[in-house]
């Protein structure tokens, strides 16, 4: 094996090393909202809907809540299709919103009887 082939072997070894530790690291993708308030704007949103009588939220909270976060229904639209075809970085994305969300269940306080 030449010097370059061993090169390459170790290098593409160190890549997969760092994905395998790392985990799958998304960069931002420029004009989308970031991870964070994607997360927090759909915990938000989420957590409306939970506290409705039918299960929704209704087309003013959710404009109150979007507006408040600083981010409109198109933003969390272009995150998910910037993101999207990385399947492994989404099923992260909507298992720290799940957490998010059973944290927040477990911290409220229980029906007074």
């Amino acid at each position: 094996m030449t010097a370059r082939g061993v090169g390459n072997l170790l290098g593409g070894g160190l890549l997969c090393l760092l994905l395998a530790c790392g985990g799958e690291q998304a960069p931002e993708v420029a004009g989308t909202i970031s991870r964070d308030v994607f997360v927090g704007t759909y915990v938000e949103l989420r957590l409306a809907a939970l506290h409705s009588p039918d299960g929704r939220v209704s087309p003013e909270a959710k404009a109150e809540i979007l507006e408040a976060k600083g981010v409109t229904e198109a933003d969390l639209l272009e995150y998910v299709d910037a993101h999207g075809a990385r399947v492994q970085f989404m099923v992260e994305v909507w298992a720290e919103i799940d957490d998010t969300l059973r944290s927040l269940r477990t911290e409220e306080p229980a029906p007074a009887s």
